[in-house]
């Protein structure tokens, strides 16, 4: 087979492929001859069909798919040999196939259209200017995680009538078109919390007592058909079409009450005699969420860096290819404004990741399939710690440590986290950077925009 590239663009080419007859016919004879030992039919013995008629029968089909093979095959090695970085993939150009006779087959010629990627240069130089983002853990940020651990560890008690923040277990029932309860209808058990609910619609239990009932719109109640599903005991097509509304009738009223600030406290969250007085509890509260902001600033951090080194770079791509890369391999048929619309934010996401990808090349953080191994061996170890049960023989721990390394998705996600706090680490090694403190809105605003 002889393949020829045509630069058609600064990044884009058409490759040629060129197939003769001594290239597929040998394999293609080879598949006749094999089908011919096994073949029957009416007037010949088993194995005695004569070649003229099994020709006749599977000839064509053998061809196209040996032909296809080859070029496929073909096409892969041309691509690693030469060492070219394409995007999506080869797109066939049907220009000139029509000269291609499969019934008398002889030369063969395709044509397949190739998007590349772009040379790009990273300059790493603290001179980017890309600051760390840190939250900025105020006494308020630590007096609302207080109050969150003193409801999470608090106890229920039953009250009189309910408040914003309370439960409500109740039967909801379904109801006629005249408002009254339906014969057969659904009718569960469930539970109604009322901070899930939109004001309006809490409003309507506010101050309720148990016995009372509220009409309600079951759907405003819950967090969609499975949700529903759930809370009225059915599956999801029985209430994919239910309309108006439903009857809550209140049967109690429970109420989260927080533990007071104090060594009881002080004990659930951090272990006995971990802590000798609030302000310590405050201080390790504290210590608390600004380990767990951190992790979520350095993310934030490695995409500020490679947004500004995208910019940078000025990275430009083969548009008109991908383009129509986009509409040949979508799924469902997608019209040429439908590419258009979307294709800015596509671009923008390629552009990031070659980007990332020519950093991880240029200075060697790509994982290694040791440091992959030894990820999945400390997860699974993990596992058994989290839930207080003693770590298995190692045998057995190899054994699941390669079952979880067989599964294809889970060893991306491994080398994706290991890429990720290479590259984290890199980039504050290499650039210095200086931490500017943030509110928590401003904080969460900046990691949505980055």
């Amino acid at each position: 087979m002889n393949i020829e590239r045509e630069e058609t663009g600064n990044l884009t080419a058409t490759l040629k492929l060129k197939l003769d007859p001594a290239d597929y016919a040998p394999a293609v004879e080879k598949t006749l001859k094999d089908q011919r030992k096994t073949a029957s039919w009416p007037g010949f013995r088993p194995g005695q069909v004569p070649m003229s008629i099994i020709r006749k029968r599977i000839g064509k089909s053998v061809l196209v798919n040996e032909v296809e093979r080859l070029v496929d095959s073909n096409l892969r090695s041309y691509i690693e040999e030469n060492k070219l970085r394409v995007l999506g993939q080869p797109l066939p150009n049907h220009e000139g196939v029509d000269h291609n006779n499969w019934e008398e087959p002889g030369e063969f010629n395709f044509r397949y259209e190739v998007g590349m990627a772009p040379a790009i240069e990273v300059n790493m130089d603290a001179k980017l200017g890309v600051k760390l983002p840190v939250v900025d853990v105020n006494e308020e940020l630590v007096d609302k995680e207080v109050a969150d651990m003193q409801r999470r560890f608090g106890k229920l008690i039953d009250v009189e009538a309910a408040g914003d923040k309370d439960m409500l277990i109740g039967d909801l029932i379904e109801l006629d078109g005249a408002g009254q309860i339906k014969p057969g209808g659904l009718m569960n058990r469930t539970t109604i919390t009322m901070e899930d609910l939109a004001e309006e619609v809490r409003s309507l239990f506010l101050g309720k007592t148990a016995g009372d009932a509220v009409e309600v719109d079951p759907h405003k109640v819950s967090k969609g058909h499975d949700d529903l599903a759930k809370m009225l005991g059915t599956d999801h097509e029985a209430v994919h079409h239910l309309a108006g509304n439903m009857r809550f009738r209140i049967a109690e009223i429970k109420r989260m009450e927080s533990l007071e600030t104090g060594p009881e406290l002080f004990a659930r969250v951090f272990g006995p005699e971990a802590v000798a007085d609030e302000a310590e509890f405050r201080a390790k509260v504290k210590q608390g969420l600004e380990e767990m902001f951190r992790q979520d600033s350095e993310r934030i951090y490695k995409r500020l860096v490679v947004n500004a080194l995208m910019d940078q770079a000025s990275i430009g791509l083969p548009d008109a290819f991908l383009k129509r890369w986009i509409a040949v391999t979508n799924q469902k048929p997608i019209t040429p404004e439908e590419v258009e619309s979307g294709y800015a934010e596509y671009a923008q996401g390629l552009r990031k990741q070659l980007m990332q990808d020519r950093i991880v090349e240029k200075y060697g953080l790509e994982a290694k399939v040791e440091e992959i191994t030894e990820f999945a061996r400390r997860y699974m170890s993990g596992q058994f710690a989290q839930y207080g049960i003693p770590e298995p023989e190692e045998a057995r721990l190899q054994e699941m440590t390669g079952r979880m390394l067989g599964d294809q998705e889970q060893v991306r996600k491994i080398r994706d986290t290991i890429v990720e706090r290479k590259l984290i680490a890199h980039f504050k090694a290499m650039l210095s950077p200086v931490e500017e403190r943030l509110s928590l809105d401003d904080f969460v605003n900046l990691a949505r925009q980055a």
